[in-house]
């Protein structure tokens, strides 16, 4: 009747989904999937496991004679390839089956074909009897070694996504094909040579265990919800865990670890169940994520995030959950936050563990929503001082994430977001997830910032729980989000709607620059807006049409017409308005939630650096941020002319937001970008430039105390950025520690060892080495930014110094920042000194190592 049931479920015409699936051309269906596993980890190392598979297939057209499975690196048992109709084996017993493991196919062959089931209603039943062996290199499954009380202990595990279930048990490799898992565990007992193991996974709940006469114990688990392969997990190991429930709900995290170190996991155990609660309070409704606990397993291996599709059964990096003061640096610790915080969005927002399953019809568009509330409850976590009844605004993070998809939204080649309508999460490729993520995130931040944050997500909080147990899809939910704000239509120019600007957006790949001429010989001044398609490339820049929301605040308020709130739009025309500013400056992207750049008219740009070097307070400093990077992304694209960046970026030597720098420093990376015009002199200079700016706040960070998350994090980014451009303090103090650490073993601090490692690599140290996997994921991360470095150094020309006005050095001490000035070189100083300098600091970098 269960079987009945779900057959009517698949095929019934109400259900939009199987509509979908019945279009696909695919002849065999399968509805379920029985797993017999009987592992065997030994102490050797030596591991494999036992499977026994039914799988209930139906035929979804007629004369079917041969069923294609997928398999790979399995060991089929001979003889055990059955396909059954009742009583009766269906396989060709002349020609039973033929396995190519190179092409990862099993193809079984039939002596009569099989009844389609639209008309006859049948259902069959392949049993494959298989071995699995297991190493450490294993796709699929995999087995990992890690330290016990001095001891080596193993476990399996799987990570499946995005196609690997084959190397697991034969199957039918199709993402959209979903199916009932049924599990089954024969655990043996330990003897001599075999690894006891007490912990086995699935991606159900236990439903009863019981011992067998011949000393195993038979745990069963209860039928899984319908599934798709690459949502499947199992683990098993000798693991123990500990485990924290929702304050509201039932909702249980357990995090599953080698028992002595469990209390390291303490931290993200706490930490997800807090966001768990965030959720809650965020959607205000007591609804559970899963029905089950979420189980979350510290796989002691490097493994970069959790598989997106995994919903109930997690697998990580033990270095991605676990936090040990000694070990673990503060990038390390946020990218755990964010990762964890974005999981359980993903969950939210729809799961196969749900009582009434949400779906998403347009998965890349779910992505985005996952990350943008990821950054939304690390906002609201606030290191640990949560704000549950306050919404805080993600301004840093917004930032970010804006920051990090402009990197690489830029390129030609870049495809649009609505591309990948039709792309499930897991098949989004790799070079394109991040941009994916931060580029929908980014533009939902523009959007809430637009129309106010409290009617942003009320409406779309409001719109996600009206759609529980149903789709969810882009055009419905903007016709949502349409309806919800209607009585923000009137402020808005040009009949603009919050479906308008993101349809724009989404449909269109890159994003543009608007460029601003103030036209000051009359009163009110005339603003005239034009945008481009930013690109780094010159032949790529074209007229674009994206509806940019445009706000705007001005130096001199007294007279303006429309400063306090302005909001409308334009598209690709050139838009004029009148505007009263007194002389001062006018600043583009309020708040710096546009998705776009902005380049000013030369007198402008003067003065905003005048203002900037008067008192850079009198700008925000989200807007100080983006004006930093801008500058930066404006003149690596030849936009802008050296002196004028120069001279906005003059004050950065006052500069102490972690905001601005990180903005700096993420736009100092554009000079190293392809296609831009750059040779070694010039990015010589450069370097010489920031060298004398970043050094008042290197000073002042590495002599604070001080060791809150948010200082501890702006401390790591400078003292990275300040080595990467050749600040000699900072390269004498971390040359100093990585020889401390070498040569009397001296732990390294966590916050600076892939600074220190970075410098060692550079200059030729051949036996730098982690001895954990703390310290070999900086180690690794290093070694991919000094590959970057010299490819980029590698491909650009010599060139030649140019001679470059001479200027005072503006560096000063304030109130702000007690410390004692020094002599530095001048901002824009005598460049005929940069070469010798150049080889001055490349050889003291290398005696230093010696």
């Amino acid at each position: 009747m269960l079987l009945f049931a779900i057959f009517m479920i698949l095929f019934s015409s109400a259900s939009a989904y199987v509509l979908e699936e019945e279009c696909l051309n695919y002849t065999v269906y399968p509805v379920q999937y029985e797993l017999s596993l009987t592992p065997h980890i030994y102490k050797d190392g030596n591991s494999y496991y036992d499977c026994d598979i039914v799988i209930t297939v139906i035929a979804n057209g007629p004369n079917v004679n041969i069923i294609e499975l997928d398999a790979k690196d399995l060991e089929i048992k001979r003889d055990s390839v059955q396909v059954w109709d009742g009583s009766v084996n269906l396989v060709n017993e002349y020609r039973p089956y033929e396995f190519d493991n190179a092409k990862g196919k099993l193809f079984i062959y039939l002596r009569e074909p099989l009844k389609q089931y639209s008309v006859s209603r049948k259902q069959y039943f392949i049993k494959i009897s298989f071995i699995k062996r297991v190493g450490l290199e294993s796709d699929g499954i995999f087995l990992t070694e890690y330290d016990e009380y001095g001891r080596a202990q193993y476990l399996f595990t799987t990570r499946l996504s995005p196609n690997k279930a084959k190397y697991f048990f034969p199957c039918f490799e199709n993402p959209q094909f979903e199916a009932v898992f049924k599990f089954k565990v024969y655990v043996a007992t330990p003897h001599l040579n075999l690894q006891n193991c007490n912990t086995s996974l699935v991606i159900a709940e236990e439903q009863k265990r019981q011992s067998s006469s011949n000393s195993y114990t038979i745990i069963e688990y209860t039928p899984s919800p319908q599934v798709a392969l690459y949502q499947v997990g199992f683990h098993h190991s000798k693991f123990g865990s500990r485990q924290n429930t929702a304050n509201k709900t039932n909702d249980t995290l357990i995090i599953w670890a080698p028992g002595p170190s469990l209390k390291h996991y303490d931290f993200i155990l706490i930490y997800g169940e807090t966001i768990i609660n965030l959720l809650h309070e965020y959607a205000g409704v007591n609804r559970p994520l899963v029905n089950g606990p979420i189980n979350i397993v510290a796989v002691p291996k490097i493994i970069h995030g959790y598989e997106t599709g995994s919903w109930n059964l997690l697998t990580n990096s033990d270095t991605r959950l676990s936090h040990i003061n000694e070990f673990t640096s503060i990038e390390q610790t946020e990218q755990m936050k964010f990762e964890l915080a974005q999981q359980l969005s993903r969950i939210w927002l729809g799961n196969p563990g749900e009582v009434q399953r949400t779906r998403w019809k347009e998965e890349w568009f779910k992505e985005g929503v996952a990350g943008y509330l990821a950054y939304y409850l690390l906002t609201q976590y606030n290191n640990g001082m949560v704000s549950y009844n306050q919404r805080l605004p993600i301004a840093m993070y917004g930032l970010k994430m804006k920051h990090k998809a402009m990197a690489v939204d830029w390129a030609h080649s870049t495809p649009a977001l609505a591309s990948f309508n039709r792309t499930l999460a897991i098949e989004i490729p790799t070079r394109y997830k991040e941009l994916v993520t931060m580029k929908t995130a980014s533009l939902l931040w523009m959007v809430e910032n637009w129309l106010g944050s409290e009617k942003f997500h009320q409406a779309l909080v409001n719109y996600i729980n009206s759609r529980r147990g149903q789709y969810i899809s882009l055009i419905d939910f903007m016709a949502s989000l349409d309806r919800d704000t209607v009585e923000c239509f009137h402020q808005f120019f040009n009949g603009s709607t919050s479906s308008r600007v993101l349809n724009s957006w989404f449909h269109q790949s890159g994003y543009p620059v608007v460029n601003v001429l103030v036209l000051r010989d009359r009163t009110p001044n005339a603003v005239q807006l034009k945008q481009v398609k930013f690109s780094f490339i010159e032949k790529d820049r074209h007229d674009s049409n994206y509806l940019i929301p445009i706000s705007y605040i001005v130096q001199h308020n007294q007279n303006c017409f429309n400063c306090f709130q302005p909001r409308f739009t334009i598209g690709s025309q050139t838009y004029t308005f009148g505007e009263n500013l007194n002389g001062g400056w006018i600043i583009l992207n309020r708040n710096a939630s546009g998705y776009y750049r902005v380049n000013y008219d030369e007198e402008t740009w003067r003065l905003i650096a005048k203002a900037l070097q008067e008192d850079h307070t009198s700008i925000d400093e989200l807007n100080r941020a983006q004006i930093a990077n801008d500058v930066l992304a404006l003149y690596a694209a030849g936009s802008l002319r050296e002196d004028i960046a120069l001279e906005v970026l003059d004050y950065l030597n006052k500069e102490i937001s972690h905001v601005v720098w990180d903005a700096v420093i993420s736009g100092f990376h554009f000079l190293q970008t392809e296609g831009v015009k750059m040779t070694r002199a010039l990015y010589e200079e450069w370097k010489q430039f920031m060298q004398n700016k970043v050094s008042t706040i290197y000073k002042r960070l590495t002599m604070s105390l001080e060791q809150r998350s948010n200082t501890r994090l702006f401390r790591s980014a400078v003292v990275q950025f300040a080595c990467s451009v050749g600040h000699q303090p900072c390269l004498q103090e971390m040359t100093r520690h990585y020889r401390e650490h070498s040569h009397s073993n001296k732990r390294l601090n966590p916050d600076y060892r892939e600074t220190c490692y970075f410098l060692a690599l550079s200059s030729g140290k051949t036996d730098v080495s982690g001895k954990n996997r703390f310290e070999l994921e900086d180690k690794m991360n290093a070694e991919h930014r000094l590959r970057l470095e010299n490819k980029f150094l590698y491909r650009i020309p010599k060139g030649e110094p140019k001679p470059l006005p001479y200027m005072k050095s503006t560096t000063t001490s304030t109130t702000e920042i007690a410390v004692i000035s020094t002599p530095q070189v001048a901002s824009k100083g005598t460049t005929s000194l940069v070469s010798w300098l150049t080889i001055l600091i490349t050889v003291v970098k290398l005696m230093i190592f010696v």
